[in-house]
């Protein structure tokens, strides 16, 4: 899928938050994660990403075929985050990423100080339409959006890129 085939799929999805999802509180959603088993995954939102039609920075949790979505808290997203890493197997995960053109991207982001942000989609999850694992860079100023593709999910680069995007790394 080229970008331009991204931006179309992207504008077909836009609206698609408030449309299939439900909205429950923060602690509701909490409560939805810490209870289900190892099928769950989530998108962090900002309030101008091209997935987010909420005006508002948001959280969508897809567990099974339940998609809900609630307000984001810097908390909650730590923890959500602390929790997926854990259930990954972090001591399985070693290494250093290798070069890719995405981590490259987010490095020129971050030296720059220019707002940024990433998801890394499931094959077939609510914001990818793909067989695959997607992985995208957006800039929140340019709207500028990159897309790379993987049959396997990249772990070590999102967290090489999460380091990033947390400020843990400049």
């Amino acid at each position: 899928m080229g970008v331009a085939q991204v931006y179309i799929a992207i504008n077909l999805l836009k609206n698609m938050i408030k449309k299939l999802a439900t909205e429950i509180s923060a602690e509701d959603l909490r409560g939805k994660v810490m209870n289900a088993s190892r099928s769950w995954h989530h998108h962090c939102l900002s309030a101008n990403c091209f997935f987010n039609d909420t005006d508002r920075e948001v959280i969508v949790l897809e567990a099974g075929d339940d998609i809900f979505y609630c307000p984001s808290t810097q908390d909650l997203r730590e923890e959500l985050e602390e929790h997926a890493y854990q259930m990954t197997n972090p001591r399985k995960v070693k290494g250093r990423p290798q070069k890719h053109e995405a981590l490259e991207l987010v490095k020129k982001y971050a030296r720059a100080g220019e707002k940024w942000h990433f998801h890394i989609t499931m094959p077939h999850c609510l914001l990818s339409m793909e067989d695959n694992y997607v992985l995208i860079v957006e800039n929140d100023q340019t709207k500028d959006l990159q897309k790379w593709e993987f049959e396997e999910k990249p772990t070590v680069l999102v967290r090489a890129i999460d380091d990033y995007y947390l400020g843990r790394k400049k």
